[in-house]
């Protein structure tokens, strides 16, 4: 009982640090929107959802380690990535239904 608590205690001292590759995944994610409807959009909204899922993954498990600011970004990468998807899908709809009129 008294290693669990002194581990928390140590972990609350260590300096929190960013999660690895937050300001990059952070662009991929905002680059990803206006090239929405191109191969190189939709490849790097997957991409940034992955790896914004698996740092938000690395923080739920422990979240003392690393900074607040770090999460936020991930969570912004992800929402832009998500955006990205969806503006496809929306393109995608729209080429269909333009189609379907002829």
């Amino acid at each position: 009982m008294e290693n669990d608590t002194l581990d928390s205690i140590a972990m609350t001292t260590k300096p929190k640090r960013n999660l690895e590759r937050a300001g990059g995944t952070l662009a991929m994610g905002i680059i990803s929107i206006p090239l929405a409807l191109n191969f190189v959009g939709i490849v790097l909204a997957i991409v940034t959802l992955v790896r914004s899922g698996k740092a938000m993954t690395e923080f739920k498990n422990n979240p003392l380690l690393y900074t607040q600011s770090s999460y936020k970004k991930m969570k912004a990468a992800r929402i832009c990535a998500t955006v990205s998807l969806c503006l496809l899908g929306t393109g995608i709809l729209v080429f269909i239904a333009v189609v379907g009129m002829r």
